[in-house]
C-alpha cells in the first residue's frame, strides 16, 4: 500500500490497505493508511468510516480525530468536524495544523450563519 501510495496509484492503495485491514482489524497503522489512500482516490465516505475506525482503535491519538475532522470538514459535516477537531486540541492543544484547521472552519461556518 505505501509504495502504490508513494506512485500516487491512490485506488490500487486503497484496494491493498482495506484488504489488509479486513485481515487485521485490529492494527491502526493498516486502517489508517485505507482511510488515507481511500481519501486520496477521492472515496470520502469510505475514508471516513476508516477514520472513525482509527479513532475506536485509538482514541488518545490526536491526528486520529483530526484526520476525521478534515474528512468531515470535506464532506460538509461541520458540526461534527468541529467536535473532532475539539477533541483532538483536547489532547495535543499545540498542533499546529489542526488550531489552523479549526479556525478555517469556525469562518466558514460563521460565512454560512450570515
Amino acid at each position: 500500500g505505501q509504495m502504490l501510495s508513494a506512485q500516487s496509484r491512490h485506488e490500487e492503495a486503497a484496494q491493498q490497505y482495506m484488504r489488509a485491514a479486513q485481515l487485521a482489524p485490529q492494527n491502526y497503522e493498516l486502517v489508517l493508511g485505507a482511510a488515507t489512500a481511500l481519501r486520496q482516490a477521492s472515496r470520502y465516505s469510505q475514508a471516513e468510516n476508516y477514520y472513525r475506525r482509527a479513532v475506536g482503535l485509538r482514541p488518545n491519538d490526536p491526528s486520529s480525530h483530526s484526520n476525521l475532522g478534515a474528512m468531515l470538514h470535506l464532506s460538509g459535516k461541520l458540526t461534527e468536524a468541529a467536535a473532532c477537531y475539539r477533541e483532538a486540541l483536547r489532547i495535543d492543544p499545540d498542533d499546529v495544523t489542526t488550531l489552523t484547521n479549526l479556525h478555517k472552519l469556525r469562518h466558514l461556518m460563521a460565512r454560512i450563519e450570515t
